[in-house]
């Protein structure tokens, strides 16, 4: 039982500051199909990614017609007519699917041996 409230405790944590963290931040979604992101604000610079639909961007900065967006380690700039800005993107980011697997599967096996130790001691 013990085990399954440590589990839940952290779970409620992760979710809270997860969202606490990510709450300020603005991200760009890109709503066209393929989109050049620039490694400098101009269209003739080198692309340094081609972004699909749907994909999310963190948003450095809004400018009248352009939008400078973090790509990992990197900035880049990118047409607003391409994207839009969003609170919080509309996906889980995958580090945090992996943390809620490993805290299900930590519950899964905490509960599991509770069962097993309360059946030992029926016997």
């Amino acid at each position: 039982m013990k085990q399954l409230t440590v589990s839940l405790l952290s779970f409620f944590f992760l979710l809270v500051s997860y969202s606490a963290s990510n709450a300020a931040a603005k991200y760009v979604e890109i709503k066209n199909p393929f989109v050049n992101v620039y490694e400098f604000l101009d269209p003739k610079s080198n692309v340094i990614i081609v972004a699909k639909k749907g994909d999310h961007f963190e948003l450095v900065y809004e400018g009248k017609s352009w939008y400078q967006i973090k790509i990992k380690d990197k900035v880049g700039w990118l047409e607003q007519k391409a994207g839009v800005v969003v609170n919080n993107p509309q996906y889980l980011p995958l580090g945090t699917f992996f943390v809620f697997v490993i805290l299900l599967l930590g519950t899964l096996v905490g509960v599991s041996m509770y069962i097993y130790k309360q059946k030992a001691v029926e016997v």
